[in-house]
């Protein structure tokens, strides 16, 4: 009797499934021949069209990775083998006998599928994970229209949407964008799409498949729980409007590009840059201080070699200089936005000290998957929360993001303000440009001199995302 780490190459191999503990042990006849795959790592089960000796294919995640990690990666494959017959716990939990409304073929009025590969995005395993997973799973669910885009430069998304996507939305087509992407593919596609000046009528799904570094939602929705989450939620999860906030600005305000606070707008490049139109807008994040700094400094060509860890490194050096120079303290008036909900309106909170080290407000839990920024938040609940923090030493400011690993525990600590807010506002008080750049979703903006950035809660909701979680309540 031998055990088989791979799938089985000779379709004509069949195997008995049982199910033991957390595995699914399965046998050829007189055990011969056996695999033993995780549960966890089961993908679906789909029955046979007939005529076959095999009643069905169970399709699972398999990866050489020896890390530990098991996540989604350039070693991970999506595998098949053929089953004889099945317990009846597995095939409840994880048959699949109808392809999902969103992924039906565009004949007759249907979805129009796209899969853009985000080439740039983390450490740039989105080509293998379409060749080795995506495409094989697409394959043997029989989604077979479907077009392919592959990111050539930073314009690439914005550029589909300006030629494909929108034109699709306003012709009444139904559309579903499957993104092998970070968070910065579907910041993209948010400005694309609510900068637009058109009507749209109706709203692209987009299927997250995260291969980015932080992937802040994909973390918060759920699709890092396990490897196959995102899989799973694009076979069985259904559109949810996804919540979106938009940033304003100063008129001299100006994205940075690999650590350059100066240049001319790239063609195809976000309205930001024509000081008539100085807005962008968000999904996840919108911060001013240590966080901001910390994606900007570690967003260069040097820094994105070492993944996530490009984020700590820079946070090492904004809070213990290798200069010996003291820790940043951030000047600047923030207002916050309040709603009364007794009263049905409005009113400002100007935050009472001048002198800042954190300022984050989000849509989402978490920003990366055990980093969880704002604990309250649910998935796309559209509630907008803020996180504050005054200068500190940096032993504390260390303490109190660390215990953000601890399920959101920072919010608890004394010197952490924690609240949920319809916007805020902050007006500069910095000479130093370095010191005025705030973060977007990823894209790093820097502000005048003397300027100013608004941050809103957006009513419209012009794009869907598919979830496996419940409905929020909004």
């Amino acid at each position: 009797m031998t055990e088989s780490t791979n799938t089985c190459t000779s379709s004509s191999i069949c195997f008995d499934a049982v199910i033991v503990e957390e595995h699914v042990r399965c046998s050829t006849t007189g055990n011969q021949e056996y695999l033993t795959i995780p549960i966890d790592d089961i993908v679906c089960v789909l029955p046979s069209d007939g005529g076959n000796k095999f009643k069905h294919t169970m399709l699972f995640i398999q990866g050489n990775d020896t890390s530990g990690t098991k996540d989604l990666g350039n070693s991970t494959r999506l595998e098949r083998i053929h089953l004889k017959s099945a317990p009846s716990s597995l095939l409840s939990s994880h048959i699949y006998t109808e392809t999902a409304s969103h992924l039906r073929s565009s004949t007759n009025g249907g979805t129009r599928v796209h899969v853009i590969i985000s080439t740039g995005s983390g450490m740039g395993m989105a080509k293998s994970i379409f060749s080795h997973i995506l495409q094989p799973l697409l394959g043997y669910l029989r989604v077979a229209e479907y077009e392919v885009h592959e990111t050539k430069s930073a314009c690439t998304i914005t550029e589909l949407c300006h030629s494909l996507f929108i034109p699709q939305s306003e012709a009444g087509i139904l559309q579903t964008i499957i993104l092998l992407s970070g968070d910065g593919g579907l910041c993209d596609l948010i400005n694309a799409f609510y900068n637009y000046p058109m009507t749209l009528h109706v709203p692209p799904n987009i299927s997250l498949i995260p291969v980015g570094t932080g992937n802040a939602m994909a973390s918060s929705i759920g699709l890092l729980a396990q490897p196959k989450a995102a899989l799973m939620t694009l076979l069985r999860g259904s559109p949810v409007s996804l919540p979106v906030f938009a940033a304003s600005f100063s008129s001299g305000a100006s994205y940075v590009i690999d650590g350059c606070l100066d240049r001319e707008p790239l063609i195809g490049e976000s309205p930001l840059l024509e000081h008539h139109c100085p807005k962008t807008y968000g999904g996840v994040v919108a911060s001013w201080g240590i966080h901001a700094a910390l994606v900007a400094d570690s967003d260069t060509v040097d820094y994105r070699k070492f993944g996530a860890d490009r984020f700590k490194m820079a946070a090492k050096e904004l809070l213990f200089p290798s200069d010996g120079s003291e820790t940043h303290k951030y000047s600047g008036i923030i207002t916050l936005i309040r709603s009364s909900h007794q009263e049905g309106r409005e009113y400002e909170e100007i935050v009472g000290c001048r002198e800042h080290m954190y300022v984050l407000a989000t849509l989402v839990s978490n920003l990366e998957k055990d980093f969880m920024i704002s604990p309250h938040s649910a998935p796309l609940d559209g509630r907008l929360r803020i996180i504050h923090f005054p200068p500190v030493s940096p032993e504390r400011a260390m303490q109190i993001l660390s215990a953000a690993y601890q399920k959101g525990q920072h919010v608890n600590d004394e010197n952490v303000m924690y609240s949920e807010i319809e916007g805020f506002r902050i007006d500069f008080q910095e000479v130093d440009g370095r010191w005025r750049r705030v973060c977007i979703d990823g894209k790093v903006v820097v502000v005048e001199d003397g300027g100013w950035m608004e941050v809103r809660k957006e009513r419209r909701r012009l794009l869907n995302i598919i979830s496996s979680g419940p409905s929020p309540r909004v």
